[in-house]
């Protein structure tokens, strides 16, 4: 790790915290915060690959090493940005005073129960946010200090804790389990790490790369084209298609994903045939439950297309986390009692910290997260509920995605959904029930704050030097610092002194039903009706799901053959897995034939034609969101989606 490497770290995670923000909000191009690995980081981190490799004709340019170190911040950094965290976090604490009306009766129902320095509880700091100030007047600093300072320290806190985890759980899962780790996969691929023998240069000389890349990049340069000649049609290859497939049933989303391909492509086949088969089991279920008339309630915000198959999938995601913990109770051990007495029973020392290390700073973060939670006046019940769920979302999507390499992906339901409908509203009562619409600052869109990105640097770090590997802790907490610091302000500027956030024209700031403004909406109004108790039809088809996968995972143990993981029924009624199920079955089928014809070698070198579509990706959404930024400024395309 060299200072050279840290310095264009620290400003490439400025950039990717910034850039989106300013895509999305300003222009009104492409977003950049859909995917478990962002956008906003690729996007800049592909443009550095491309300047190092002519910085490497005339010999000089970064080495492998140096360019895993900048990979490892910006992947983390990129959390920093859109729903991943500022724009929900600012909404959640903006929305509850400045749409409070007299009709929705926030104040009674939300305000009064809400602590002041958890919201921004100032009328005249929230409308200008929403509507811009008059010119001369400075952002209301002291209104939103309060909130900015607290939630920075529980910011910090949660996302030591997602580092301490995955520290602890990197041993068991790369080296006992031997999980396939794509997403990292790919990166070593990319920067030429470890035990690739492939140079980014190699790659990019790559006939099959090119193709990969260029049959991509043309796509998107195609359909920018047909953004100034409206008689030229676009090509519908990579854009949203529905489906409806009869009546009743989930309408299908007929989309080829690149990056979803290009990362299923490292990914083994059992996961993948998991993947597609359960999808589409969720998708009959839903439609004959619906065809015959049976509910057991509408789906909450941001989880399933069907309220049962998500419970169903939760209930099987609890188990598979519950058994993934079990079969790693003999190395948790070592690591507990080496944290607690010092016996040196397992070797720590080619992890990014020291067990010990990891074990207490998880202990006195998980103390602080509970209390501070605490001290918003949530009760005890609810608030082991969120966190219990919350841990369970965590690290099963942590764990699915470094199995399966999936990077669009919820999980089939959230953590304050769980919350609700296990306790209800009696359980729950007013001032919890407010206190959990907090949440959503982190918890959005089913987002993880870093521990999906965490899991992959954990694996990235490894194969760095072992000093190096050591400062790459605080190296990339400083990056997701400076880059939360950099868009936060620049969010908090734009607001105030030049559009006003409610023209931006993002969900999160427009009062939408599907940003924060809807969850404090949902909120007032369950606290309004106050008398739902526990749903026991919810924790029966969550129990019905856990039996399942107990099940699947009795065979796979039995059956070393078994064809079929429960990987894919922990999040097969995740509603934006629609948008990935066809590019899953399409590589599937592929590598099914690739290595029964050509073998493992042949598998091999297919793989540039998979990179260069991931590529081709990244440079097609960069070259629409400058084609936007220069002629469509305001008016953008949205190019990235499910």
């Amino acid at each position: 790790m060299t200072r050279r490497a840290v310095l264009i770290g620290l400003g490439l995670s400025v950039v990717i915290s910034v850039w989106p923000a300013y895509s999305s909000m300003i222009v009104r191009s492409s977003r950049a915060d859909y995917a478990h690995l962002s956008v906003a980081f690729l996007v800049p981190f592909v443009l550095l690959l491309l300047f190092n490799l002519l910085a490497g004709r005339r010999g000089g340019g970064l080495s492998s090493p140096e360019l895993l170190t900048i990979c490892c911040m910006g992947t983390v950094a990129a959390n920093t940005q859109g729903e991943w965290l500022s724009g929900y976090w600012l909404g959640t604490v903006a929305s509850p005073t400045y749409f409070a009306t007299s009709e929705n009766r926030w104040e009674e129902l939300l305000l009064a129960y809400l602590p002041s320095w958890a919201i921004v509880s100032d009328l005249d700091a929230t409308t200008g946010f929403y509507e811009g100030l008059p010119d001369g007047r400075s952002i209301p600093w002291a209104a939103w200090s309060p909130s900015l300072v607290w939630w920075s320290g529980f910011f910090a806190s949660l996302l030591v804790a997602n580092f301490c985890v995955m520290v602890i759980l990197r041993k068991q899962w790369m080296e006992h389990e031997r999980l396939a780790f794509p997403i990292a996969t790919a990166l070593l691929q990319m920067t030429g790490t470890g035990r690739t023998t492939t140079t980014f240069r190699a790659l990019v000389k790559s006939r099959l790369f090119q193709i990969g890349l260029f049959s991509v990049l043309g796509v998107f340069a195609w359909n920018t084209v047909t953004w100034f000649v409206t008689a030229i049609p676009p090509l519908p290859v990579m854009t949203r298609n529905v489906l409806v497939v009869a009546r009743g049933f989930p309408s299908a989303l007929i989309v080829i994903h690149p990056m979803t391909m290009a990362f299923a492509y490292f990914t083994k086949s059992d996961v993948l045939l998991s993947l597609w088969v359960f999808q589409i089991f969720s998708f009959v279920q839903a439609g004959l439950f619906n065809r015959v008339g049976f509910s057991i309630g509408g789906s909450d915000p941001w989880g399933s297309f069907d309220a049962s198959t998500g419970w169903q999938s939760f209930g099987g995601m609890i188990v598979y986390v519950g058994w993934g913990l079990w079969i790693a109770r003999d190395h948790l051990k070592a690591v507990v009692r080496q944290a607690w007495t010092g016996e040196r029973s397992i070797d720590d020392s080619g992890e990014l910290m020291s067990y010990r290390s990891a074990l207490w700073l998880l202990a006195g973060s998980v103390v602080y997260l509970v209390f501070w939670l605490r001290g918003t006046g949530m009760d005890w019940g609810p608030l082991l509920a969120f966190w219990f769920g919350t841990a369970v979302l965590y690290i099963g999507l942590a764990r699915i995605i470094v199995e399966s390499g999936l990077v669009i992906l919820r999980g089939p339901i959230t953590a304050q959904a769980f919350t609700w409908h296990l306790v209800g509203i009696g359980g729950v009562g007013p001032t919890s029930a407010a206190v959990l619409g907090l949440t959503y600052t982190f918890f959005c869109d089913g987002k993880t704050l870093g521990m999906t990105a965490l899991a992959n640097v954990t694996r990235l770090g490894h194969e760095m030097d072992i000093r190096g590997r050591r400062k790459l802790v605080p190296v990339v907490l400083s990056g997701v610092l400076i880059g939360t610091a950099a868009v936060v302000v620049f969010t908090l500027y734009e607001g105030y002194h030049a559009f006003g956030s409610f023209n931006f024209g993002v969900t999160t700031f427009t009062g939408s039903a599907n940003g924060p403004a809807g969850v404090w909406q949902i909120s007032a109004n369950r606290i309004q009706q106050g008398t739902s108790g526990t749903d026991w039809n919810r924790l029966m088809f969550l129990g019905i799901g856990g039996l399942f996968t107990a099940l699947v995972l009795y065979l796979r143990v039995q059956i070393p053959t078994f064809p079929i993981s429960p990987v894919g029924f922990a999040i097969s009624s995740s509603g934006v897995l629609q948008s990935s199920l066809l590019s899953i079955l399409l590589v599937w089928a592929i590598k099914t034939i690739v290595l029964r014809m050509g073998g493992l070698e042949r598998y091999r070198r297919i793989a540039p034609l998979f990179l260069g579509m991931l590529i081709g990706h990244a440079m097609g959404l960069a070259l629409g969101v400058v084609v936007d930024t220069i002629w469509f400024h305001g008016n953008g395309h949205s190019i990235n989606r499910w």
